[in-house]
């Protein structure tokens, strides 16, 4: 295979950024390095900020998501390998072959958004320790292979003997070969098998899961990412670095040794009843002012996201049922069996990503299913695979997160997919032949609260056997093969949308439509970063929300701005709620740059508005979310009934507030005041989205 033999030091200018990008042409086995002017990270930080420019400028437009020509980011943030603290997220970024339904030229159809996934662990700081800002691949190989930069060169190697193993059997013979320091970013079975919701595996279970990247990796036959960096990156000023880090790490530690606090969270969600009852918002309720950011340091350290289960459920904040149902049909006596408490009997050991004071997540030992070590299951997976299908089996839930991770499969869509194959099923739609594998020869009818039909029907998708073909696909193009089944798939553009409901987050509506990587609960959402006190986390910052319509639309730029800058600086979401951060005078210690929050604002709305360039230019800029998930027609039981949501008044404000025509499209004036000029060209074949429908059920009310 080919090497450039030559990977030099990091430039000694360079501090916080390395100062090299590297390039992987798998079709010619070609890799270069390219050096960015400072000027691109000043105008772009790191993470996505970095992707979108690279492969906004490089992309061939119109390009097929699995096709050659299409592009795959690995973009640590500009924090990210650094001493700042909740800074060891990484975004994997190309095109999506998941979401935004646009017309080729020719006008055939054609796949593919923008998409970003976003993963914390080690392999992010790993890209930094060897050298480099982004890595971006491009290209086919002819064989499966993997890419390998150990410090002394980068090469393309062989990897058959990796391809058909699954995430960690891979990795495991990554560092056997490489040697236990080595970091790995891998698909399994679902990136080799394209299924368009899989996603890329690092540290035996973490998944930059969203937008089907797993499936662009896969086309590309490229296995893995294998770093062995021993590299360390510059730092502006290393003292105040290590002394800001130090006093913030201090502040946490005593957040999360506050004593009355971790006297009163055990009882805290009995409060649940009572928030729903009386509709109090979580974070209107004195909680937050009362107990301070202790609150959320304390329980993401002890107990991770599943602290969330049984609030969200009781509240409305979790979907139930395919969304129809409510905690009625999902009651707090089941919702019980797989909250936070359950898993806490399995846990062996803390984990936390790189540089990271809290450590949420967990390492689970379960004798029973013979796991001796597996990721404990977030709140999203309990409640996709666990709410969405009325299933409450801790065992299940706890072997199919294993197996999805394992799969490299995104838990959340897997969720969607699954309560949307039940629903079918419920309908008469698909009967038991459909169902028809190896492991039931006559077929099974999968049914709501039947625990055992769960891993049975993952696997039909993982191997894409039977109707598993048609389910990988996701749910929205799913819906259009199995005939009448289309109001049944939960997604936005594409995208299955997560456990979090808009019809109490109303905001979240606009936010899962409209946002270039639709359907995502951590794109901006003004109201549903107040369930956190969010707005705490950097001086000057203010979220505001409104009841109505247009200025809730009209307001959201703040929540979008702010998540764009804050994702690229390698920022974890969770930091957000536990305090205020020393953002700018981090930068200056880190980088050396002098910034005010105006400035990086600035950043946010430029890379806010490349990624919805990107859409615009593919003509993937689309209105469509599945009625039922924004009260069209409104449950008529649970703390949401009666809700409907006026997605599109919100989102003709929004494009208006930050600088798009009404048709979703970034004006020219907007391009010019952030120095975007280069796309400009663009706009004469840029297309937005059609005429609204998303809220026909309004409109004849």
């Amino acid at each position: 295979m080919a090497t450039d033999g030559n990977q030099s030091k990091m430039g000694t200018n360079a501090r916080g950024f390395t100062g090299k990008i590297l390039w992987v042409n798998l079709s010619d086995n070609t890799i270069t390095e390219e050096k960015p002017s400072e000027d691109i990270y000043r105008k772009y930080l790191g993470g996505y900020g970095l992707g979108v420019y690279y492969i906004y400028s490089r992309i061939k437009p119109n390009c097929d998501p699995l096709g050659p020509d299409n592009i795959l980011g690995f973009c640590p943030g500009l924090f990210t390998g650094t001493p700042a603290p909740y800074t060891g997220r990484y975004m994997i970024c190309g095109k999506s072959p998941l979401t935004g339904k646009g017309k080729k030229i020719t006008g055939e159809q054609c796949s593919g958004g923008w998409g970003d996934a976003n993963s914390g662990g080690y392999f992010g700081p790993a890209i930094k320790q060897a050298g480099y800002d982004a890595i971006f691949v491009q290209g086919v190989a002819e064989k499966p292979v993997y890419l390998l930069l150990d410090g002394k060169e980068n090469k393309i190697l062989d990897a058959s003997d990796l391809w058909g193993k699954d995430a960690v059997e891979a990795d495991l013979l990554l560092q056997e070969k490489h040697g236990r320091a080595a970091r790995t970013a891998l698909i399994g079975m679902g990136g080799e098998k394209q299924i368009l919701f899989s996603g890329v595996v690092n540290d035996k279970g973490r998944l930059a899961a969203r937008s089907g990247l797993g499936a662009v990796m896969g086309s590309k036959k490229l296995k893995a990412i294998c770093i062995v960096g021993n590299e360390q990156v510059n730092l502006a000023n290393r003292e105040k670095t290590l002394e800001l880090a130090k006093m913030y790490n201090k502040q946490i530690k005593k957040y999360m040794n506050n004593k009355l606090v971790g006297a009163v969270l055990p009882t805290l969600n009995n409060m649940s009843g009572v928030l729903r009852t009386f509709s109090i918002p979580f974070s209107a309720a004195g909680i937050i002012p009362a107990m301070g950011f202790s609150i959320f340091s304390q329980f993401f350290h002890k107990w991770g996201t599943p602290y969330f289960t049984d609030i969200c459920a009781d509240i409305g904040d979790s979907p139930i049922k395919n969304f129809m149902g409510t905690y009625k049909d999902f009651p707090k006596k089941l919702v019980k069996k797989i909250n936070y408490k359950q898993f806490m009997k399995y846990k062996k050991r803390s984990f936390g990503c790189f540089g990271c004071p809290v450590k949420c997540g967990a390492i689970l030992e379960v004798p029973e299913l013979e796991i001796e070590e597996t990721h404990r299951p977030e709140y999203e997976t309990i409640m996709a695979l666990g709410g969405l299908a009325l299933c409450n089996d801790l065992k299940v839930l706890i072997e199919a997160n294993e197996y999805l991770n394992r799969a490299g499969v995104d838990t959340i869509s897997a969720g969607v997919v699954v309560a949307f194959a039940i629903e079918c099923a419920e309908r008469g739609i698909l009967k038991k032949e459909d169902f028809k594998c190896k492991e039931y020869p006559d077929g099974f009818l999968p049914e709501w609260g039947k625990a055992e039909y769960t891993l049975p029907l993952l696997r039909m998708i993982v191997n894409r056997e039977g109707i598993g073909d048609i389910l990988a696909k996701g749910a929205k193009e799913a819906s259009k093969k199995i005939e009448g089944s289309e109001e049944y798939a939960i997604t936005a553009n594409g995208q299955e949308l997560p456990l979090h409901d808009a019809r109490l987050f109303t905001n979240l509506g606009l936010t899962f439509t409209v946002d270039p990587t639709p359907g995502r609960h951590t794109a901006g959402s003004n109201q549903f970063a107040k369930f956190g006190p969010a707005e705490k986390f950097i001086k000057g910052m203010k979220i505001k929300t409104s009841k109505n319509p247009q200025k809730m639309g009209a307001l959201n730029e703040t929540g979008a701005k702010f998540q764009q800058w804050f994702n690229a600086l390698g920022f974890c979401e969770f930091s957000m709620w536990c305090g205020r951060y020393p953002v700018l005078e981090m930068i200056e210690a880190v980088v050396g740059w002098e910034m005010t929050l105006d400035e990086l604002t600035e950043i946010g709305w430029r890379i806010q508005t490349l990624r919805q360039m990107f859409n615009a230019r593919e003509g993937a800029i689309r209105h469509e979310i599945a009625r039922r998930a924004i009260g069209d027609p409104p449950l008529e039981k649970g703390p949401n009934k009666k809700v409907s949501i006026d997605v599109e008044t919100m989102a003709q404000a929004y494009y208006e507030s930050i600088g798009f025509d009404e048709t979703g499209v970034p004006k020219e004036e907007t391009l010019k005041e952030l120095g975007l000029e280069f796309c400009i060209k663009d706009l004469k074949s840029a297309t937005g989205r059609p005429e609204p429908f998303v809220n026909q059920y309004l409109a004849s009310k």
